[in-house]
């Protein structure tokens, strides 16, 4: 029977009764909900937040029926008792002053109804908070609050200043709700992509348990290999057969593009579920999740940096960066990491540091092609045209045909994008290019003479680059000889092409070129 998956489908209830396939987090909800009552989880966008939202609210409402044939539905002597459930979802929240008084009004007018309260003239928080303890009064059980979403506007209004503390104004007596009416809680969960340290929003809130960098909970959105393997593997197999592959292959074509996520020092790899459940779906490989909508200030604020992007996409930063900065702090590390383009590739315990680094092929991919017009100036169309032509070159060996493009194409950059400093807007450029051929490109390959700028491979051939600044392309071809950067290539059954090159910081292109095969 073909595995149904549930593209666009976040209410438990619907993933359960509709028949679709469920990756099983309800024992990881069951230890939540048992360790505590006040939590807050960052995680990045159309991660699984919703879904395990939904999963706690139907826990909750003790409907006990549809965990019949999950981990949870199997456990003895649980309370299944019905709870009000107050969940409060900003996600489709238009960042104005409007668009916020319209989805507190929906919410809060549909509760005072099933509670017959009047709002009166008092603001949002006084009128949760009367909810709350009606809703406590009349059932005689203390309530469950769950908020979705909570930053979507702040997060969306970040550009201007004024409309973005006016938000916030309007937040944070609701927030405050979770304590001022502790007595009628019993449990409640914040989750968000943004990390609350820092946000005034938060100031009256300080009994909250974040646990987005919490080891015992760092799978509980996501998905690991152990359960595609246990839950999806019909989805998997089927997808091999289409593309012509073993089992096997398709789970490292998979990983390539969709795992790599970690959320703490000693996390397991994590897929990000959006985007595997859309590729198992459709039976094709495809950047989902990045195509869903890239913040415009997050490719401006790189683009803005002075640093090369080598630098900035895999910086080493302290456990304090990670874990309590937000990204109102404005810090391109942090917006990074808590938006899901930069995850944990290393821990170093004796620095308590971290190596950052995008997490797989679809960020890669995605990040590099929202990059490219930020840097050029040129459309997506132009761009695309160019990495067609280039690698058509590329895979045919032609390398004059290839530097000659790249010459021009780089001398059609106007000064004004550099910044004042074209060198390190040109390696950008070169470093964006090279990423997104699609062929094994690596930039600074480490050997143990040295480092190579950029290695890349195709099925048929190996190119060793080594690049110069007002220099010449003959003494980057003899860097290459003497250093005997091929070596390190001679098991391959490939080809080897040595290519030295010179820019120009007076013209701002290619100056020339030398090229040997080894």
């Amino acid at each position: 029977m073909t595995q149904k998956y549930p593209v666009g489908v976040e209410t438990f209830s619907e993933i359960i009764q509709g028949g679709y396939a469920y990756v099983d987090k309800t024992e990881e909800i069951y230890r939540l909900v048992n360790s505590g009552k006040y939590y807050f989880l960052s995680r990045p966008r159309r991660f699984g937040k919703s879904l395990m939202l939904s999963t706690i609210e139907a826990y909750y409402e003790g409907r006990k029926d549809l965990f019949a044939k999950v981990w949870l539905g199997q456990v003895e002597g649980l309370d299944w008792t019905s709870r009000p459930v107050f969940r409060l979802n900003f996600v489709d929240a238009k960042p104005t002053v409007s668009g916020l008084n319209s989805i507190l009004e929906f919410h809060l007018q549909g509760w005072e109804k099933k509670y017959d309260i009047s709002a009166g003239n008092l603001e949002y928080g006084q009128r949760f908070r009367n909810i709350i303890e009606k809703a406590h009064e009349l059932t005689q059980q203390k309530v469950v609050v769950l908020i979705d979403e909570y930053d979507k506007v702040l997060l969306n209004s970040l550009h201007d200043t004024l409309l973005h503390e006016e938000l916030k104004l309007i937040l944070k007596p609701v927030f405050a709700v979770l304590k001022s009416a502790d007595r009628n809680i019993e449990f409640a969960m914040i989750t968000g992509v943004s990390r609350f340290t820092k946000l005034s929003i938060f100031s009256d809130l300080n009994n909250l348990k974040d646990i987005s960098f919490d080891r015992r909970f760092d799978t509980i959105c996501g998905i690991t290999e152990e359960e595609i393997r246990l839950y999806l593997a019909a989805g998997v197999e089927s997808f091999a057969e289409d593309q012509g592959v073993d089992f096997e292959s398709m789970m490292r074509i998979l990983k390539d593009n969709y795992d790599g996520y970690h959320f703490s020092e000693n996390c397991r790899d994590i897929y990000n579920p959006f985007s595997l459940i859309n590729a198992l779906d459709a039976r094709r490989i495809s950047h989902k999740w990045f195509e869903s909508g890239t913040p415009t200030f997050l490719l401006e604020k790189i683009r803005s940096t002075d640093e090369d992007i080598k630098t900035v996409l895999s910086p080493t930063v302290t456990a304090n960066i990670l874990t309590n900065t937000s990204i109102a702090d404005s810090s391109l590390i942090s917006v990074l990491y808590q938006t899901g383009y930069l995850t944990i590739k290393k821990y170093n315990r004796d620095e308590d540091s971290f190596t950052l680094g995008i997490p797989n092929r679809e960020v890669e991919i995605g990040m590099y092609t929202g990059l490219l017009p930020y840097y050029t100036g040129r459309d997506e169309m132009a761009n695309d045209t160019l990495l067609l032509k280039l690698r058509r070159c590329i895979k045919s060996a032609d390398i004059d045909g290839f530097m000659s493009m790249l010459q021009s194409y780089l001398a059609g950059i106007p000064y004004s994008l550099s910044n004042g400093k074209p060198e390190i807007y040109y390696e950008n450029n070169l470093f964006l290019i090279f990423k997104m051929l699609g062929f094994d490109a690596q930039v600074e390959f480490v050997t143990s003479q040295g480092r190579i700028d950029i290695v890349m491979r195709t099925e048929r051939y190996i190119y060793i680059f080594e690049l110069k600044l007002n220099g010449s392309a003959a003494d980057a071809l003899k860097q290459i000889k003497e250093r005997n950067y091929a070596r390190q290539f001679n098991h391959a059954d490939a080809r080897r092409f040595c290519v030295g090159v010179n820019f120009s910081k007076e013209t701002r292109t290619i100056e020339s070129w030398a090229v040997d095969t080894d």
